[in-house]
């Protein structure tokens, strides 16, 4: 196995990173869970601009079509900034719980997904809520945008109900990763198997849908057929996925990053 080292640490957060975004200028944005955005340099590693505003955790992060930032956080707030003036542009309010996950679609709105139980689909120019996507009865803790244009949405079992004997009164696995065409508003397809949290979302180079759940699973599935293709079993719950090529997954978890193969 070839050998790898840590090249730069980016140091400054007082609090864990909760998101990360490449800028259309080559730096990297930071959200923390200390209410900034910090903007790095990648070659010197050094912090060249914060931004300032939230005051709740930042949570979620994207890149607009016009190089601005979009933000997300527990402040219930989506917050649009210019990165070369270090400025707000714009607020977009109305979720009425933390805002959990941000995704760009194919037609330049801007999709949150929140601990309120919806998705909403946002006019980034205006700062207008176009359109709410309602079917999850949880939170929605991820979101991914499909080949061709559906939105994968992975819910959250946290804030469930639960019994005295901690077992959830209900978990609907038809519930917890959904697909849906963000032109009519309507929920196309229900993919079940996962049977906890799905936490995190990617896009294969094939077309594929890999999700990472609480379960200590990463799925993979034809969006087409519905079908789980592959599962990949890890030592903790997903937080996070990346695709690296064709054949490889990176996932996350609370023990470290796992590098994994696609067989299939």
């Amino acid at each position: 196995m070839t050998s790898r080292s840590e090249v730069a640490r980016l140091e400054g957060h007082s609090y864990p990173v909760n998101a990360l975004c490449s800028l259309s200028d080559g730096r990297l944005s930071s959200g923390s869970q200390d209410k900034t955005i910090r903007l790095w340099d990648v070659m010197t590693g050094t912090e060249t601009a914060r931004l300032e505003g939230h005051y709740g955790s930042v949570d979620a992060l994207c890149l607009l079509p016009d190089g601005r930032l979009a933000s997300g956080s527990s402040d219930r707030a989506i917050r649009l900034w210019d990165v070369t003036t270090r400025g707000e542009t714009a607020r977009l309010k109305g979720h009425s719980g933390p805002v959990a996950t941000l995704c760009l679609l194919p037609d330049g709105r801007l999709a949150s997904g929140s601990l309120d139980n919806t998705i909403r689909l946002w006019d980034v120019t205006t700062g207008a809520e176009t359109a709410r996507l309602v079917w999850h009865w949880t939170p929605v803790d991820a979101l991914c945008v499909l080949h061709d244009g559906r939105l994968a949405a992975g819910a959250s079992d946290r804030g469930m109900p639960f019994l005295d004997n901690n077992l959830a009164l209900l978990w609907d696995v038809t519930t917890n990763l959904t697909l849906w065409d963000v032109t009519t508003g309507a929920r196309t397809a229900g993919l079940e198997g996962h049977y906890s949290s799905v936490s995190a979302l990617c896009l294969l180079p094939n077309g594929r849908l890999a999700s990472g759940s609480y379960d200590k699973t990463i799925r993979l599935w034809d969006v087409t057929t519905r079908a789980e293709t592959a599962r990949l079993e890890v030592d903790g719950p997903i937080y996070a996925i990346v695709a690296l090529g064709q054949n490889r997954i990176v996932a996350g978890d609370e023990l470290g990053l796992h590098w994994l193969e696609i067989v299939n």
